[in-house]
């Protein structure tokens, strides 16, 4: 596998990257998460996509075929990725999009598929499946939002404290109890859903809120990626 080297300048420093993520988004990106995600929308277009009557998840499966199967094509050429870094960018930033959509299905087909067989035909019918999107596309809405944010040159390097949990632990000690609390309550919601019969639900609206709350950082990360490395172009490449 390529590694990713960066060529910087003395002056040039490292590239601001928003709250949640630990690191950069990197050109590397390229060379392996569409090789993972080729066979997961593939699988998710042959079988989610089953009994599609309005055909909605077949055009954004097929979307998510093709994202992954050009970028893998295009990451195989070191050369071409170097030249044109910041559609190389965008293409990382589409594909995590592809990821965000495939495990948000997967949690709609668990929300929505209780007792039913998996397939497109219980999502469209499903009186759930306007409670499980609505609230998620919101949530995407507003985290893209929010992650865009921390990117304006204005709010660049201000902390966030979920961003610094060891910090937070430590300067926090009085608010552990809330910690606690929020244990507590978080294993009574389990039974209760296993008591229930509910537990499946519950599981798959967490998986899509999850995602949805984590992967919009990687998204707007490679957006800012594409913008940054035009001004400068020394600061990554693939060897």
């Amino acid at each position: 596998m390529s590694k990713s080297s960066k060529k910087k300048k003395v002056v040039t420093e490292e590239r601001y990257h928003g709250p949640l993520i630990t690191n950069e988004v990197s050109l590397s990106y390229i060379k392996f998460f569409p090789w993972i995600m080729l066979p997961i929308t593939t699988f998710l277009y042959f079988a989610g996509s089953y009994v599609d009557r309005i055909g909605i998840i077949k055009v954004l499966f097929l979307s998510c075929i093709l994202i992954n199967g050009f970028s893998i094509i295009f990451g195989l050429f070191n050369s071409l990725v170097n030249r044109l870094k910041s559609l190389t960018y965008i293409l990382i930033g589409l594909v995590a999009w592809t990821v965000l959509v495939s495990f948000t299905f997967i949690g709609l087909l668990m929300f929505t598929s209780v007792e039913d067989s998996i397939s497109a035909r219980t999502v469209n019918d499903s009186s759930f499946t306007l409670f499980y999107l609505i609230p998620i596309l919101l949530l995407f809405v507003g985290m893209t939002l929010m992650y865009a944010w921390y990117y304006l040159p204005q709010n660049q390097g201000k902390i966030w404290k979920i961003n610094q949990w060891e910090t937070y632990k430590v300067n926090s000690k009085k608010k552990e109890w809330l910690f606690n609390i929020l244990g507590v309550i978080g294993i009574m919601l389990l039974f209760i859903a296993v008591m229930t019969g509910f537990i499946e639900r519950i599981f798959g609206l967490f998986l899509g809120m999850l995602m949805t709350l984590t992967f919009p950082a990687v998204i707007v990360d490679a957006v800012y990626a594409a913008i940054y490395i035009r001004k400068h172009p020394e600061y990554e490449e693939l060897t």
